[in-house]
């Protein structure tokens, strides 16, 4: 029995050896595999750069080369399309009469925006004119009221002050009085004893 155990673990031991050493045989394979892929690429890559380098430089001299001849065909073109028109009398009649047309149309518009200042201009003076005249109305309103008011007050103290002396008057009057006919009765009974004295002397 015991040899039997042994002879297990040893069968399972060999497949487990021989299970390992197949998946660092494939493992291996891989990696050579992906180097030798990777090896590849670079020399691709190191190859096709100097023509992609060329080629670049190539294209840009080209573009360098072809920028002004494209500028000044483009140039030409339009001095020759502002020419044309000029060149014959019939096609310069109709150039010079496109020209007058357009002329017309921009002095019509001129002369509507002008006349759309002027009104706008107008407009808004009559605006400033209208509130001037409302506003100076309104300071006339206040200025007259405000003056009747000053000349009611005016009136009211001057008659309170009137009234005021008058009655003060009356009361001076009331208190100095008797203080006069006490005066006057003195007066007089000292006229009658100086008569009485001079005829006794006489």
């Amino acid at each position: 029995m015991a040899d039997n155990g042994t002879s297990t673990q040893t069968t399972q031991a060999g497949a487990n050896n021989r299970r390992s050493t197949t998946a660092r045989r494939q493992t291996a394979r891989r990696r050579s595999t992906t180097a030798r892929t990777a090896a590849k690429r670079r020399t691709q890559a190191q190859a096709r750069q100097p023509e992609t380098l060329t080629t670049q430089v190539a294209g840009v001299a080209e573009s360098a080369v072809l920028i002004p001849v494209g500028a000044a065909l483009e140039t030409r073109d339009r001095v020759v399309d502002v020419i044309r028109p000029w060149t014959t009398r019939t096609s310069a009649e109709r150039e010079l009469e496109r020209v007058r047309r357009s002329a017309r149309r921009y002095e019509r518009r001129g002369s509507v925006a002008r006349n759309r200042v002027v009104r706008e201009a107008r407009k808004r003076r009559n605006q400033v004119v209208r509130e001037l005249h409302r506003r100076r109305s309104q300071l006339l309103r206040i200025v007259r009221g405000r003056r009747t008011q000053a000349n009611r007050v005016l009136r009211q103290n001057r008659r309170r002050i009137q009234v005021e002396l008058k009655k003060q008057r009356r009361e001076v009057e009331k208190a100095v009085r008797p203080r006069v006919d006490r005066v006057q009765h003195s007066l007089q009974d000292q006229t009658k004893q100086t008569r009485e004295r001079v005829q006794q002397l006489v």
